[in-house]
């Protein structure tokens, strides 16, 4: 465990976990606020307890072998991640601002797209690391934008199956796609990014709208890596120190 607690600290600076530590104080108080709120709804502190987990992935990821590929991740997109958590659980769930606000789930879903490809970034940079080989940094890149469409596309897949098996065990589907024009009527949420037209179109428009955002966000997150690819430069650069040797034993071999 002391050798575990000295590769987080070798890893990550105290400013990056006293910024982490703000976000999970907070998320720990709409945990234990939620059994409260009236009326009482059970998937209030689920859902917060659950994202408050995941805001500990770095480090969950620590815990592995060395040669595991998710060793080799550094703890820059868990500083990008966790404030996307923070909104989406404590403002979205907790302060049910999904409803309350237009613009809420659009920038989720946009920052979303741009995450998943610093994090397929990071990944595809890991493993490079892990097997000591190299690729052209657009390959990598073109990876990374592909992992978050993969990822984009789970995710709606899953809210689609939630709502579907919530449906089943109880009396109204579920509405983590937030897809229901009857909740959503009346309020800011009424208006999509998309003029549904008529009322039938409004689930479809506002599933369409979140997808549109994603690719949006991908987008610019591809764009911020062109213009910065910070795991090619600086103190997280990969080391590629075994290309020179691999080069001279190809020359020699010619």
């Amino acid at each position: 465990m002391k050798n575990y607690f000295t590769r987080l600290k070798q890893n990550c600076s105290t400013p990056t976990f006293i910024f982490w530590w703000i976000f999970r104080i907070l998320m720990l108080y709409a945990f234990v606020a939620g059994f409260f709120k009236k009326p009482f709804d059970i998937t209030d502190p689920l859902q917060v307890g659950a994202n408050f987990l995941c805001m500990f992935l770095w480090e969950i990821f620590m815990l592995l072998p060395e040669k595991n590929t998710f060793r080799h991740v550094t703890p820059g997109f868990q500083t990008l991640f966790i404030p996307g958590i923070f909104v989406a659980s404590f403002g979205g769930k907790f302060l049910n601002l999904y409803y309350e606000t237009r613009f809420l789930d659009t920038f989720l879903h946009g920052w979303g797209g741009f995450l998943c490809v610093f994090f397929g970034y990071e990944l595809a940079c890991a493993l490079l690391k892990k097997e000591k080989k190299t690729a052209p940094l657009s390959l990598i890149l073109f990876a990374s934008v592909g992992f978050s469409f993969i990822g984009s596309t789970l995710w709606e897949v899953f809210e689609f199956s939630f709502d579907q098996i919530a449906g089943m065990m109880g009396d109204y589907p579920g509405d983590s796609q937030h897809w229901s024009f009857l909740l959503a009527q009346g309020t800011p949420k009424e208006l999509t990014l998309f003029d549904p037209l008529v009322p039938e179109r409004w689930a479809i428009m506002d599933i369409m709208g979140d997808m549109v955002l994603n690719v949006i966000g991908a987008a610019l997150g591809y764009v911020a890596l062109i213009v910065y690819p910070y795991r090619h430069k600086g103190k997280n650069k990969i080391d590629f120190s075994f290309d020179s040797a691999e080069k001279e034993t190809v020359v020699a071999v010619k």
